[in-house]
């Protein structure tokens, strides 16, 4: 029995430490207390792409499971410790293999008894102890694969509602406010110990100086010795403000959350300085008297009016200021939340600095414990409202690190090696299916697991911006940013040429010489990818720590040369393949594409990995430069005028005005005796709080705001009603509103995480459900002053309300409008840019290419706001044709992927280096320039009448070729053969009738004929070969003639052979045109009005 009670043990230490399956660091996890264990076998001496994860006690022996490279098993091997007093010695192994990005799988476990004898019951029962571990691994693994993104989002949300609930203590206690802001009767500014000469209904308190003044009958008279707390009781009210701030700062991960903090403080500092430099000017600010003293002896004024405080007091200077203030900082491009914050406490300390009632209160404004320096006081309004927000940002950076640091600087390491273990698997397997004998449906899964990795390359982008504010771009973590800032700009351009293989793969039917070029490349193509794979995994884990030293240089370079010799390789074997084909093969055009897309992506991962070494030794030299530019970018991006002077953000300044300037006029002139109060910054700060920057759905977005806003103040009243059902005094008081405020931020903090929908009403029912929620009992039965909250509900209401109204006036598009100009624009977009290809400008086409591509994402982003069903009150207008958009844009997708397919081809191969880093208000403003249409230039157009070839191809206004000296040697090709003239007049005629039909028809409304493309949609229905391009096999015979000439010089890589590019460009030019072409389809399927 003393075997089994062993064993059980050593169970119960498993199920314990399997828990830590989600830990992605290199960490190891001992288990000393279990008696009778040795060593435990260091996992991080391998040097393995993800090691560690776990360290697991199986069955008496400490097994280390690691998540590892595909394709390879590591095997660890612990066989040190004893069991059962030595009676027997267990070696345990357990393979984790890697199936896919993210997916792990736990399977074989061996055992092996040696030593003394052991009986047939024990040992079967020790086996069945170590079959359950192992099935406990496998859930455990499963689980967290499945659910990792699911758990991680349920940790922050936990971690951030047992954060507050610890912080709220002092409100929730009755005890605890006593001990912190300490007893009632004290004054506001006051702590520690008082001696109480009075009654509790008029108190008259004196400090205690030491503690040698109080006396035995000080200590035994009940309430003779005043405890007044150690913070000053002013700050109780404040109190919610940490609170508040958390929520509007914490997001995802430590380094957004960081930026979002710093941001805010950052405005409410901004705040603070205005507001100072306010009450430096005028000390009483706007507080008025009655007319009393010298200025009615001097007859100044006369007895009963009512006088400025302070005479030299100016209300034009305080409204310039306050409207001022305000302008500059929302016409700035500073960031969302450093405006959100310096609104919304700029409105509140306008409102106490304007106030004729502030003098009442005077000493809750200024203060009256001075700091020592500037007359600035410990307990002042403005102090509390930053030292609160400083403690709220702390609570929100710490949230993110407890109980698992959710750091950018991991994920990228992580993302890294997903992309290049997953990159390695989707070669691999589609590679399998390329040399394969025949056409399946197996293709569809290939083609979307080489989709796949695109999530982890744009996993990385995302997470680079919050790295920065994690460790500031300083020492090796700074370098390592800067490698996978490298490694960003490869990723791009691998995403483009993965697509070129996927589509060909797609299109490839088996037939023809396909069999024969596959023979001919297969050896060498898959050693290709497998060198390549182990090149690109390793500089991923260069990358990580951000030193590369000289051994790492070494296996590098050896790597490199590797992979070198394999791309000469098979550009031999594809020569040799290709030698008895036509130059340019329509039969084998998808081998080529396929084949060609392979070798760029293979080309992509060896000029990254001789780059690596190189950017890291200029970051380094130049890091402190780097930091400094960095720096100074972002001051002076924010008033840069080249941003400031854009129309569509200077009607962000005006519309995000408006309503809170409307809300503070209101609160400045109300009479104070119906719903408004007088000088109350609620309207106006609770408007600068949900500023907005994109003009997408206004009223969805604007229900949203409403919904987060009023049920952020009703639901609170719920809990409260049920928490002070509770006498102050009772510990059940204080444990019920501890559990349900707990539930509450943890439920709406998580909607705020995971919601697509949702996400601004969770964070607005935690936002604003603060200050309602955080309330300390102090009546002893549940008043909380009904009127005034519902007043509360009814003026935060109407707030939105003007915001709507307003937004409605000057934002006169609706939601399906903006989509219809952005289609447009995506349309002339995709037609500019193919003109420039066929000009031989392949510059300038690949900038409208990259503008093309954010076009797109902008548009599906409308697509989705646009949806008839969420129209509230439809109008006379046709709903919109929401299902064809949609589709309209899947096409376009491929229009637009085929014309990545001739940037990258037509160019000439150039290898990535790291981009210039630009602040993030000009990367905003540059994004937001990016989706909007710009013109070619009309000194490049070619005259009407010049175009074409006459007849009806005559009709498109094409760009200026560029001339022969000066055009690449490829477009030069193309250009000698007429049959390119004759391609261009038939792809630029068909695309200029599609998107005119495109155009005509999405933006239709009414019920009558579409007489804007009549002609068009006519000439579209009797047009044959809409979806072919009908000149290609002409150009093929040319281009094959003008070559066979010509001798095919030797080449080091796929490339930069001539004839895989032409073969391509070709076949990207007949695969854009069959989608594009179906565009015209689904619009003459719509044209029936």
């Amino acid at each position: 029995m003393a075997q089994v009670g062993v064993v059980n043990r050593v169970a119960l230490v498993f199920g314990l430490a399997a828990a830590e399956i989600g830990v992605r660091d290199q960490r190891h996890f001992s288990t000393k207390a279990v008696p009778g264990f040795g060593e435990t076998h260091d996992a991080s001496a391998i040097n393995l792409p993800r090691i560690v994860v776990s360290s697991w006690v199986q069955a008496g022996v400490l097994v280390s499971v690691n998540r590892r490279c595909s394709r390879e098993k590591v095997v660890q091997r612990v066989t040190k410790g004893g069991l059962l007093s030595g009676c027997c010695k267990v070696e345990a192994r357990v393979i984790v293999e890697r199936r896919g990005p993210g997916s792990f799988h736990s399977f074989a476990c061996r055992r092996t008894y040696y030593g003394q004898p052991i009986s047939d019951e024990n040992k079967a029962l020790l086996d069945a102890k170590v079959k359950a571990a192992e099935t406990r691994i496998k859930k455990v693994i499963n689980y967290t694969n499945q659910n990792e993104s699911f758990t991680g989002k349920l940790l922050l949300a936990m971690s951030t509602a047992t954060l507050m609930v610890i912080f709220g203590l002092p409100l929730f206690s009755s005890n605890l406010k006593h001990m912190v802001f300490g007893h009632g009767i004290c004054d506001a500014s006051a702590t520690g110990f008082y001696l109480n000469s009075g009654t509790e209904e008029k108190p008259d308190l004196k400090p205690v100086v030491s503690w040698a003044d109080i006396t035995v009958t000080d200590w035994t008279t009940p309430g003779k010795l005043i405890d007044c707390g150690f913070i000053p009781r002013s700050y109780q009210g404040f109190w919610p403000n940490v609170v508040q701030f958390c929520f509007f700062s914490v997001f995802q991960n430590t380094g957004t959350t960081v930026q979002l903090t710093l941001q805010g403080l950052s405005g409410t500092f901004l705040a603070t300085i205005n507001v100072f430099l306010l009450y430096e000017l005028y000390p009483h600010g706007g507080a008025m008297t009655e007319c009393a003293g010298d200025r009615l002896a001097s007859g100044a004024c006369e007895k009963g009016d009512m006088m400025y405080l302070d005479p030299n007091f100016i209300p034009a200077v305080a409204w310039a200021d306050g409207i001022g203030f305000a302008l500059l900082w929302l016409i700035s491009t500073a960031p969302k939340n450093m405006v959100m914050f310096c609104l919304s406490y700029h409105w509140l300390f306008m409102c106490t600095f304007m106030d004729p009632k502030a003098n009442l209160a005077v000493e809750s404004v200024t203060g009256s414990l001075p700091m020592g320096f500037l007359d600035l006081y410990w307990d002042s309004q403005t102090t509390i409202i930053n030292l609160t927000s400083i403690l709220g940002g702390i609570l929100a950076i710490l949230a993110t690190l407890i109980p698992k640091p959710l750091l950018n600087t991991r994920k990228l390491t992580e993302n890294c090696t997903i992309a290049a273990e997953g990159l390695e698997e989707a070669w691999t397997e589609a590679l399998d299916y390329f040399f394969a004998t025949s056409a399946t449906s197996k293709k569809f899964q290939v083609a979307s697991r080489m989709e796949a990795i695109k999530s982890a390359f744009d996993r990385v982008e995302e997470s680079l911006g919050g790295a920065w504010f994690e460790h500031f771009d300083i020492g090796t973590k700074g370098i390592a940013r800067e490698l996978f800032r490298l490694f960003k700009g490869v990723g791009r351009k691998v995403q483009n040429v993965v697509k070129i293989s996927k589509a060909a793969l797609l299109r490839e039917e088996f037939g023809g010489n396909h069999d024969k070029f596959a023979d001919g490349i297969q050896k060498e193509t898959r050693e290709l990818n497998t060198v390549v794979a182990d090149l690109f995994q390793f500089c991923c884990q260069c990358c990580k720590d951000g030193h590369i030293d000289t051994e790492e240089k070494d296996k590098i370079n050896e790597l490199l040369n590797e992979v070198r010799g394999k791309q000469r390789s098979l550009a031999a074997a594809y020569a040799a393949t290709m030698k008895e084909q036509h130059y340019v093969s329509e039969d084998l055009a998808n081998e080529n594409a396929f084949i060609y897309g392979f070798s760029a992506y293979a080309r992509a991962v060896a000029d990254f990995a001789e780059e690596l070494p190189h950017t890291a030794a200029e970051k380094h030299a130049n890091q402190c430069s780097f930091f400094c530019k960095s720096l100074a970018s972002t001051f002076t991006d924010m008033f840069s005028l080249d941003l400031l002077m854009d129309k569509e953000h200077l009607k962000f300044a005006i519309v995000n005005f408006l309503p809170v300037f409307v809300t503070f006029l209101i609160a400045v002139f109300t009479p104070g005796d119906g719903l408004f109060v007088p000088y109350s910054a609620l309207m106006p700060g609770s408007l600068a709080l949900i500023i907005t920057s994109t003009y997408g759905s206004t009223f969805k977005g604007n229900i949203e705001r409403l919904v987060g806003i009023v049920l952020g103040n009703i639901i609170p009243v719920l809990v409260l009603a049920i928490v002070f059902s509770f006498p102050c005094e009772s510990w059940m008081r204080t444990v019920t509103q501890m559990v349900l405020v707990w539930l509450y931020f943890f439920l709406f903090s998580y909607v705020y995480y995971a919601s697509a929908t949702w996400s601004f009403v969770g964070c607005a029912l935690c936002g604003f459900g603060a200050y309602p929620l955080m309330q300390a009992c102090t009546g002893g039965s549940f008043s909380y002053g009904m009127h005034d909250h519902y007043q509360t509900i009814a003026q935060v209401t109407v707030a939105v309300l003007i915001r709507m109204l307003i937004e409605t006036a000057l934002l006169d598009k609706a939601p399906r409008d903006l989509a219809v100009k952005q289609l447009e624009d995506l349309l002339d977009t995709i037609h500019d840019a193919y003109k420039l290809f066929f000009a031989g400008k392949y510059d300038q086409m690949a900038e409208k290419h990259t503008k093309a591509t954010d076009m797109l994402s902008h548009a599906k982003a409308l697509h989705a706001e646009s949806s008839p069903a969420l129209e509230v009150v439809p109008g006379p207008r046709l709903p919109f044709k929401h299902a064809l958009y949609g589709q309209v844009l899947d096409q376009l997708d491929m229009g637009i992927s085929q014309l990545g397919v001739l940037v990258v081809s037509a160019k000439d191969w150039a290898p990535e280096k790291v981009a210039e880093e630009k602040s993030s208000a000009r990367e905003a403003a540059e994004s937001h320039q990016q989706t909007q249409f710009t013109e070619l230039d009309e000194g490049e157009m070619m005259d009407q009448g010049m175009t074409g070839t006459g007849g009806a191809r005559a009709s498109v206004k094409k760009v200026v070729h560029e001339s022969t000296s000066n055009a690449p040697k490829i477009h030069q090709i193309m250009e000698a053969q007429t049959s390119f003239q004759l391609l261009e007049d038939d792809m630029l005629d068909t695309f200029e009738r599609v998107f005119n039909v495109v155009k005509a028809i999405v933006k239709h409304d009414q019920e009558q004929r579409v007489e804007s493309a009549d002609e068009d949609i006519e000439k579209l229905a009797t047009l044959g070969g809409l979806r072919t391009l009908d000149d290609v096999n002409t150009f093929y015979n040319h281009i094959n003639k003008f070559m066979e000439e010509k001798e095919r010089p030797a080449v080091n890589d796929v490339v930069e052979s001539m004839q895989a590019r032409l073969t391509v460009l070709v076949s990207a030019l007949n695969t854009a045109t069959g989608a594009l072409g179906e565009v015209g389809v689904l619009c003459l399927k719509d044209a029936i009005y």
